[in-house]
């Protein structure tokens, strides 16, 4: 669970006029722009809220940016991982709060955490953080959670390298939009026949560790896309430090007991399992390059730095229980 950082009692304080800004993502698969705006007119009615759809070749930071300037707090990101994403890191260092509208295919950090997938939900949850008195008895949390930095980038959930980050590079949009997670794992399938251990070299904290796996991946997050299904039973990213997990499996029987574990949340007892813990930063290099995924998007080939940013993020999250 999350660790509810503080209590909302209404967001508009006295003489104050709330004004919000919404990043929407008109080609996220499971609304359309008309459904999301308006769902946003009918439970955000009569708050100040500029709505901007992303075009291909638009700058989310820039924008993002440019909104906290003129005084916009929350900030929506309507969309998938990758806009939510975005969005997000446009805030690290900042006061102001994410409000998280999931419309990809994954929504890894709305499950996380405990965010509705829905998106009326996602709207009444919004909702709590502009109405002072008009919804008795219902408020919302804000959670502050850490940050992994690649460069000058943020991302919030995962960074892999090995069969997810092929399985995201290589799953058609189209498919993802006609058949949702079933399209990736339908690609995931098709990669994991053939695909043999790769050779790694991994600093975790300065410590290097020499070794062969099918994946590593770092993980602020624990949620592999879909309840009940994580990369670990203990994985938060509130902790202020990322888990190294480092699968390495050679047959579909390997594949097969790795998904048992998962599924009965018994990680430890993996033979195909192991895990460290970074609490400042993690480096992955592979002996042949191989593609990254940070937070659903593909970055490039290894090598990759990642540190660890704590306590860089507000969210507005259900109050848990």
């Amino acid at each position: 669970m999350i660790e509810e950082m503080s209590q909302a009692v209404g967001y508009q304080d006295a003489g104050r006029r709330t004004r919000a800004f919404a990043v929407l993502n008109p080609r996220s698969g499971s609304c359309t722009v008309s459904d999301v705006r308006e769902a946003i007119g009918r439970h955000l009615a009569g708050i100040e809220i500029e709505v901007h759809e992303v075009s291909d070749g638009d700058d989310v930071r820039s924008l993002v940016l440019s909104a906290l300037g003129r005084g916009c707090d929350p900030v929506i990101a309507a969309g998938g991982d990758g806009t939510v994403s975005s969005v997000a890191d446009a805030l690290v260092g900042s006061s102001a709060h994410l409000i998280v509208f999931p419309l990809g295919t994954a929504n890894v950090l709305a499950r996380e955490l405990g965010i509705p997938v829905e998106l009326e939900g996602a709207c009444q949850l919004g909702a709590h953080r502009f109405r002072e008195g008009s919804l008795a008895g219902e408020r919302h949390a804000v959670a502050v959670i850490d940050a992994m930095r690649i460069e000058n980038r943020h991302y919030f959930t995962q960074v892999g390298v090995g069969i997810d980050a092929l399985m995201i590079r290589d799953t058609a949009a189209e498919h993802k939009r006609r058949f949702g997670r079933i399209a990736y794992l339908w690609t995931a399938l098709t990669r994991l026949i053939g695909f043999q251990p790769r050779r790694f070299t991994l600093t975790v904290d300065g410590r290097r560790l020499d070794l062969k796996a099918s994946q590593v991946l770092v993980a602020n997050t624990g949620m592999m896309g879909q309840p009940p299904f994580r990369w670990g039973p203990d994985i938060r990213p509130d902790d202020g430090r990322v888990d190294v997990c480092i699968a390495r499996a050679r047959s579909i029987v390997d594949y097969s007991k790795l998904l048992w574990h998962v599924l009965r949340s018994s990680h430890g007892k993996s033979p195909n399992l192991r895990y460290e813990v970074a609490s400042r930063s993690v480096v992955i290099d592979a002996k042949h390059p191989l593609p990254i995924q940070a937070d659903g998007e593909i970055l490039g080939p290894t090598p990759v730095r990642i540190e660890v940013v704590p306590r860089a993020l507000r969210v507005v999250v259900p109050v848990a229980g």
